[in-house]
């Protein structure tokens, strides 16, 4: 097989079987760090190899760049890495299995910083799927740190993976549905204003809400409320400007779900960042993680990923060199 989209594309159908498989499996005794690994092996098994499926670009002569191909060579051995890292128990050896994940995700950001290089900064849709490609180191990052057993500035456990799975689904899956979003509705004078908000919110909210961890739960609040903005904006140009237009039935359906998911999520995601601020208890990790966590990786990411790879995804209009 090429390697190129179309492996990508085999290896999230594989990862979605793999994931199928785990269900049942324990990756740690408390049922809330279970459910946090697996929402993250999700990112790594399937949305994560269905995004370079759906960023893939070629240059003038229709070859894809030489890190392109190497992410979606890699990131099946990557992924089967990062899986084996999150059954077992924290070590420097368990945490050099994560650092191959890690490596993979620097290649996609590499191939992020070729497509700006290649297509500018002159297209909201395509800054947005190039934030996505170039944030996922972070998560990367993170992961390793969770299997290492490090804890930087004294985070818990819990927040260090929580940290990792925030890169992996707002950092990378948003941006990229956004930026699929962005090109669907190019050709329209409608929604590019929108279209720039969602990029500018959705991109700082991302930073604020990760910041927030390290400085404040009142940054984290004001991150959680642009990203909220930025993605209840982009459920409105997705059920007002695309879903109209889109013939399939199921694309429609998936598309709906997916706006509704990601709207749901960051009402509770502000919820729970209002709670930490007033010292209230009102959704506590566990809750959130079963109830945001799975609109967010479920409804909102997985959903909306199928619906752009079965109907493809949008041509851009970034003139390429």
């Amino acid at each position: 097989m090429t390697i190129g989209p179309k492996l990508a594309r085999t290896s999230a159908t594989v990862g979605l079987i793999v994931i199928c498989g785990l269900v049942l499996l324990r990756t740690d005794p408390a049922p809330e760090t279970d459910l946090i690994n697996k929402l993250l092996l999700l990112a790594i098994l399937v949305i994560v190899p269905l995004g370079l499926k759906l960023a893939a670009t070629q240059d003038a002569n229709g070859n894809h760049f030489f890190a392109y191909r190497l992410a979606v060579a890699l990131q099946p051995v990557g992924a089967v890495c990062a899986t084996g890292s999150l059954f077992l128990d924290q070590s420097v050896r368990v945490g050099l299995l994560a650092a191959i994940w890690f490596a993979v995700t620097i290649l996609i950001a590499v191939f992020g910083l070729w497509r700006v290089l290649r297509l500018g900064l002159n297209s909201a849709a395509e800054i947005s799927l190039d934030a996505g490609l170039i944030f996922l180191p972070v998560g990367g990052a993170w992961l390793v740190a969770a299997r290492l057993g490090i804890q930087p500035l004294g985070f818990g456990d819990t927040i260090v993976l929580l940290t990792a799975v925030h890169f992996h689904f707002a950092g990378f899956a948003a941006p990229i549905l956004a930026g699929l979003a962005g090109r669907a509705i190019q050709q329209r004078q409608t929604g590019q204003g929108i279209m720039i908000g969602v990029v500018i919110c959705l991109t700082v909210g991302i930073w604020l809400v990760a910041g927030g961890i390290t400085l404040s739960p009142i940054v984290a609040l004001a991150g959680a409320l642009s990203i909220s903005v930025s993605l209840i904006l982009l459920a409105w140009i997705v059920v007002t400007l695309i879903v109209p237009i889109e013939k399939s039935w199921l694309v429609k359906v998936l598309l709906l779900v997916s706006s509704g998911s990601s709207v749901c999520a960051m009402l509770l995601a502000c919820l729970y960042a209002y709670s930490i601020v007033t010292h209230t208890v009102i959704l506590d990790i566990p809750r959130m993680a079963l109830t945001h966590g799975l609109l967010n990786a479920l409804g909102f990411a997985l959903c909306g990923l199928i619906a752009w790879l079965i109907t493809g995804p949008p041509a851009s209009n970034s003139k390429q060199e």
